[in-house]
C-alpha cells in the first residue's frame, strides 16, 4: 500500500456529517489542477494586493509576493500560492479548499475562521499565525513549521499527534483521522472510540490499550501494528 500523505482529519459529528464532506471532496475532485486560470496580470494583482479583487479561484500565483496584503474573505479555491509570500497577510475567512500552499510563508498572518478544504501547507511556514476557529479538513501538513501558532484545541491536539507521533492517553473519541500518516505512532491507552481511521496508516502504531470501539478501520493499514490486546498485526 502507497504511503498516504499525513492529512489532518477533523472531529465528527455535526460539524461535518459524512454527506456534507463527501459532497464537498467530490465537487473539490472535479476542478483541475491549481492554477488553471493562469497567473493574473500586473493590475489584478494590485487590486489583489489591495483587497479589492476578492474572487481568486484557481489563480497561479506561484512565488507571490503577497507579504501584508489584504486577502479577507478572498475565494482562493484550486488557486496555486506554492512558495508564495504571505507573512502578515490577512487572510481572515478566505476560502482555500483544494489549494496549493507548499512552501509559502505564511509567519504571523491572520488565518482566523480560514477554511482549509484538502490545503497543501506541506513545508509552509506557520510560525506564529493565527489559525483560531479555522477549518483545517484533511490538510496535509507535512513538514510544516507551526512554531508558536495559534490553534484551537480540538486541532492542536491532531497537529500534535501527527507532527509528534505522540498520542498515547489522548481521547480522540470521534475524531475524523481518515487518510493520516500515524505510522509508528503511539496511541497506546489511547481513546479512539467510534473514531473514522479509513485508509490511515497505522503500519507499526503501538495501539496497545487503546479503546477501537466502533472505530471505522476500513482500507487502513495495521502491518506490524501492536493491536490493544498486546498482539502484533500481520
Amino acid at each position: 500500500m502507497a504511503t498516504p500523505l499525513p492529512l489532518l482529519g477533523m472531529p465528527r459529528g455535526k460539524e461535518s456529517p459524512h454527506s456534507e464532506t463527501r459532497r464537498k471532496e467530490n465537487i473539490l475532485s472535479e476542478r483541475k489542477q491549481p492554477g488553471w486560470r493562469g497567473k493574473p496580470s500586473p493590475l489584478i494583482m494590485q487590486r489583489i494586493y489591495s483587497g479589492e479583487e476578492r474572487d481568486l479561484e484557481g489563480y497561479d500565483l506561484t512565488g507571490a509576493q503577497l507579504s501584508g496584503a489584504n486577502l479577507r474573505a478572498c475565494f482562493l479555491a484550486g488557486a496555486n500560492l506554492r512558495g508564495a509570500n504571505l507573512s502578515n497577510a490577512n487572510l481572515e475567512a478566505c476560502f482555500l479548499a483544494g489549494a496549493d500552499l507548499r512552501g509559502a510563508n505564511l509567519r504571523q498572518a491572520n488565518l482566523h475562521r480560514i477554511m482549509m478544504w484538502l490545503t497543501d501547507l506541506s513545508k509552509a511556514n506557520l510560525r506564529e499565525a493565527n489559525l483560531t476557529a479555522a477549518n483545517l479538513y484533511k490538510v496535509n501538513l507535512s513538514g510544516a513549521d507551526l512554531t508558536d501558532a495559534q490553534l484551537d484545541e480540538k486541532w492542536a491536539k491532531i497537529v500534535f499527534l501527527l507532527t509528534s507521533k505522540k498520542g498515547n492517553g489522548q481521547n480522540f473519541s470521534g475524531y475524523d483521522l481518515s487518510r493520516a500518516d500515524l505510522s509508528g505512532a503511539d496511541l497506546s491507552n489511547a481513546n479512539l472510540e467510534g473514531c473514522f481511521l479509513a485508509g490511515a496508516d497505522l503500519r507499526g502504531t503501538n495501539l496497545k490499550g487503546a479503546i477501537l470501539t466502533g472505530a471505522i478501520l476500513t482500507g487502513a493499514d495495521l502491518e506490524g501494528a501492536t493491536m490493544p490486546n498486546g498482539t502484533t498485526h500481520e
